[in-house]
């Protein structure tokens, strides 16, 4: 006689279906409990048919239902309570559908197909949910790894200790994972988690896929969670019981886990879970990004050529040495998948063969609109012959035709200048955090109370003072072309000098309005300005002899000039701002703020002149357009 398995939330509808399929088959009941199919416990005692109630939280996840019931030794019958929900389960061999409510003719009439098919096929499929079976071993060998990752690869794939794959955005975190769990001896089936996903309703369903893969391949799994740098903090939590769970099921369990990123700066910050971290990072392996792998990038090029060649069915390709030495002058934002993607470009457009470098199809999509970081010409017209001071200024910066958004590569080709803030930005965040680390742990072994105390206040400063000027360049490198609108000047400009009064009063020094601007609108981009008044306040402060005032004029339409004494012991250059005191200024370097300033500056058609001909006093003179009465521009 043929046994039946009937799982469904509802007493109703189990004891209904037991009452009508009891007199001709073996009937067993089970409730759907908290959502988690029972399927290891069902596989205790052999079954023939699993009639499967859906509940409402898993219809839209139907479809990877019936992709798990697709490989079960049994057919399968869901009852569905919705037509949309049944539209997404396709009946096909050992798997069809029941909309509720139903009568004892279309019950058995679906139960009669579904055994009648089983009788004739009874093979067993194996869950294949991972991608077509292939080679992943090239992914963990060099070149695709550098040597010392490799080696150190070997070693980590004959433990058992969770394992986290990190770097920049498009290492190859997901690939080098998936390569090591087929490293491993008997590594278990792979169960996949996005963490950028998480939510009570997907870990339901991936405990319904754990579940169903447990019975069918008689393992625990290794558990691969990708893109943890995505998770949200509300969900960290939950993912983190989601794993204590499992473990309390199916014993200990192997974690490859993969992010973007080091995550162990968040979890200094208080932004990750520390308790989640450190349980699936045991063991880390960082992979470099390609501007650190330089050496590896001739190799990595005939890599990529010689397999694009086989699938494009194109001859096996040579790059010249003028191609080779562009590729290595390259920064490589999207590091290997865009290696990757530049070789697939370049064989598909050019075909095999001697590969030159302007063969070579990269993908620039830069704004190249927008003023040019050339000297500090104005943009509108201004009173030059009022203000002869203004017509030189000693401080230039480089006057090639660059674009604001664009630099170039050496190549004819253009960098995305926000791209490059970002890349530098980063690359400073995570040596400060060591930074902060060291300085608050060094504090600390100290017992000598006042070199505490004396070593705080020194490396600390420097720290904040390097920690504010990475998000300066990070808040600057996100703005977008500028949306200008109307704009009372003199109000903006009272509301950026309130806001900095803490920092005015740590320097002693004063605001001094020597001009009213009140009625004065400008044509600019709100944000824009915002950012602009804020960091050549700072910059002022930050160059200002100490105790002494900071001149404000206004009262010329348009027109901003602040005046200051100097601080002898200042330099006004950057290297100030990362806490260099090389004793004089350096002529042609911008400090970070007023490079980043006049941009915007420019960007709104506005100009930025700075004049030190004074040898004690500097004048910093802001323009923009006047804004139209009434109108927005």
């Amino acid at each position: 006689m043929k046994r039946i398995l009937v799982i469904d939330e509802s007493e109703v509808i189990r004891e209904t279906l037991a009452l009508i399929l009891g007199r001709e088959f073996i009937v067993s009941k089970r409730s759907l409990g908290t959502g988690e199919l029972p399927f290891v416990e069902a596989s205790a005692e052999p079954i023939d048919l699993l009639i499967l109630g859906v509940a409402p939280h898993f219809g839209a996840e139907a479809g990877n239902l019936v992709r798990l019931a697709a490989q079960l030794p049994f057919a399968v019958l869901f009852l569905v309570d919705t037509k949309s929900t049944a539209r997404a389960i396709t009946a096909h061999g050992q798997i069809t559908c029941l909309i509720k409510p139903f009568n004892p003719h279309e019950l058995h009439e679906r139960v009669g197909e579904l055994l009648a098919r089983r009788a004739g096929s009874t093979q067993l499929r194996a869950f294949v949910h991972d991608e077509k079976p292939r080679d992943l071993s090239r992914y963990i060998a060099y070149p695709y790894v550098s040597r010392s990752t490799a080696s150190l690869v070997q070693r980590f794939s004959a433990t058992h200790l969770p394992l986290l794959v990190f770097g920049e955005m498009g290492c190859g975190q997901e690939r080098v994972a998936r390569g090591i769990r087929a490293l491993q001896v008997k590594p278990g089936f792979p169960a996949y988690l996005n963490a950028a996903d998480v939510s009570a309703d997907y870990l339901a369903q991936k405990r319904v896929e754990i579940s169903a893969q447990r019975m069918i391949n008689g393992a625990a799994p290794t558990l691969l969670v990708e893109n943890l740098d995505k998770s949200l903090p509300t969900s960290q939590s939950l993912l983190l019981d989601f794993l204590e769970e499992q473990e309390e099921k199916v014993g200990p369990l192997r974690y490859l886990t993969t992010a973007n990123g080091d995550l162990l700066e968040r979890v200094y910050r208080g932004e990750f879970l520390e308790t989640l971290y450190y349980k699936l990072a045991t063991l880390t392996l960082k992979l470099l990004p390609l501007r650190q792998r330089c050496e590896d990038i001739p190799a990595l090029a005939g890599w990529f050529a010689g397999r694009y060649a086989a699938m494009l069915s194109v001859s096996a390709p040579e790059f010249s040495p003028q191609a080779v030495s562009q590729m290595m002058n390259y920064l490589w934002f999207g590091n290997l998948n865009e290696m990757e993607t530049v070789i697939a470009r370049t064989l598909a457009v050019c075909g095999g063969g001697r590969i030159e470098a302007s063969d070579l199809v990269f993908d620039f999509r830069g704004d190249a609109q927008g003023a040019s970081l050339g000297a500090f010409s104005p943009a509108v017209e201004s009173d030059t012959a009022m203000n002869p001071q203004f017509d030189q200024p000693r401080l230039q910066v480089y006057t090639g035709p660059i674009s604001a958004n664009s630099s170039a590569n050496g190549h004819g080709k253009m960098l995305d200048v926000s791209v490059l803030i970002h890349e530098i930005a980063h690359e400073l965040k995570n040596p400060m955090v060591t930074i902060k680390t060291f300085a608050q742990l060094l504090g600390d072994r100290y017992e000598d109370e006042n070199f505490r105390a004396r070593f705080q206040e020194i490396v600390g400063a420097d720290i904040e003072r390097m920690d504010d000027l990475l998000e300066v360049m990070i808040e600057f490198a996100d703005f977008s072309r500028p949306k200008r609108t109307k704009i009372s000047l003199g109000e903006r400009l009272r509301t950026a000098a309130i806001d900095l009064h803490h920092e005015a009063a740590k320097r002693q020094t004063r605001f001094v309005w020597t001009g009213d601007g009140a009625g004065h609108d400008i044509s600019a981009d709100e944000s824009h300005l915002g950012y602009i008044l804020k960091n050549l306040f700072l910059a002022a402060l930050s160059e200002a002899k100490m105790g002494s005032e900071i001149e404000i004029d206004s009262a010329r339409a348009g027109v901003v000039t602040l005046a200051y004494l100097r601080e002898g012991a200042r330099v006004s250059s950057i290297t100030h701002y990362l806490g260099g005191a090389w004793g004089e200024p350096h002529a042609g370097i911008l400090p970070l703020r007023i490079l980043l300033a006049k941009q915007l500056v420019e960007r709104n058609g506005g100009s930025l002149a700075i004049d030190q001909s004074d040898p004690e006093k500097d004048h910093m003179r802001l323009e923009f357009p006047i804004g139209e009465h009434g109108k927005e521009t």
